[in-house]
């Protein structure tokens, strides 16, 4: 084979896989634009909004926690906890304890990680981890799915 049919051939090859990926794509696109699966669903009706689960909200309060710095500094933070279900006997009754285990993941935090952690929401995961763990041992179903905290100040 010569030069030039090699050189036709591969750009033959070539445009035939621009082809078909441009045909693909634009299959992709055409499906986007359709609102993919459930787009045609009609909204909820009130019936449907009334009988979905409410969640509650539990307010464990103000914390103040020295950090592991050098320096001496503190973070006071107030943490609310939203449920599901009827849990909220059984966070009035274990509140001590679920305030003991905030105030111990606060005092092993130093200044810097306190921030990035609030700023990038690993405080909240981070605590509604540790909560549910303290509540994994209760009777009840429903755990904390949301951890809120609308106050967050270091000194």
């Amino acid at each position: 084979m010569s030069s030039k049919t090699k050189i036709i051939i591969i750009v033959l090859v070539v445009l035939l896989l621009t082809l078909g990926i441009g045909v693909y794509v634009y299959m992709i696109s055409k499906k986007a634009a359709e609102g993919g699966p459930g787009a045609n669903l009609p909204p909820p009706t009130q019936e449907q909004i009334n009988a979905a689960p409410k969640m509650g909200r539990f307010d464990l309060g103000e914390f103040v926690a020295n950090t592991r710095d050098e320096d001496l500094h503190y973070i006071k933070i107030q943490v609310e906890i939203g449920y599901l279900g009827n849990l909220e006997t059984e966070l009035e009754e274990r509140k001590a304890e679920l305030r003991d285990r905030v105030n111990n993941h606060l005092m092993k935090l130093n200044a810097q990680r306190a921030k990035e952690d609030y700023v990038d929401r690993f405080m909240h995961k981070d605590l509604e981890r540790e909560l549910n763990a303290v509540l994994g041992k209760s009777q009840s179903e429903s755990r904390i799915i949301q951890v809120v905290i609308p106050t967050f100040l270091i000194n």
